[in-house]
């Protein structure tokens, strides 16, 4: 092996090694909700408006029956992917402290991974600004994106009460039947 090939594998390596270090980590998303922080917090703690704000992307449900736990009732099992498709299972537990929720996963499958939701006050009485935070194994544009949608959904729940979609609107194109 010469000098040249010596630095590209050393040079391939650090690219490995900081790609992998960097990805899963996400950028935090921050959207301003017209609705008191009470109100918001509460959408969080739901998992039949958790599986409405993340859509196709995931259903929500509280774990059942593994045992008599006192932490039994912060233990959500999340479904991602699509209903008629491939799907993961993430169970998490969720961790309270003033102004976050975290739902951090469980078991050996999920290591390092969480979902945290942090709520402020919006100046000037505005509602409450959200920041969602997500660390997982998937890229980071597949997280951000994820994260984004789900709180434009949370927030148009919040406010109009009900999530903007374009399911049933016909397009006038030919072959469109839905």
């Amino acid at each position: 092996m010469n000098v040249t090939d010596a630095v590209m594998d050393r040079l391939g390596a650090v690219v490995t090694k900081a790609v992998g270090a960097a990805s899963g980590r996400g950028h935090p998303q921050i959207v301003t909700i017209g609705r008191p922080r009470g109100e918001v917090e509460r959408l969080w703690h739901d998992p039949q408006l958790l599986s409405r704000v993340f859509g196709e992307m995931a259903s929500v449900h509280t774990a059942e029956g593994a045992g008599d736990d006192s932490a039994e009732g912060n233990r959500y099992v999340w479904r991602l992917g699509p209903d008629d498709g491939e799907t993961v299972t993430w169970t998490t537990t969720l961790a309270e402290e003033p102004g976050t929720l975290r739902f951090t996963g469980t078991g050996d499958d999920s290591p390092g991974t969480y979902l945290q939701v942090h709520f402020d006050d919006a100046p000037q009485g505005l509602g409450t600004e959200v920041t969602l935070s997500v660390r997982a194994p998937l890229p980071d544009v597949l997280t951000d994106t994820a994260a984004f949608a789900a709180l434009y959904r949370a927030r148009a729940l919040l406010q109009t009460g009900e999530i903007p979609t374009l399911a049933g609107n016909p397009s006038a194109r030919t072959g469109s039947d839905d």
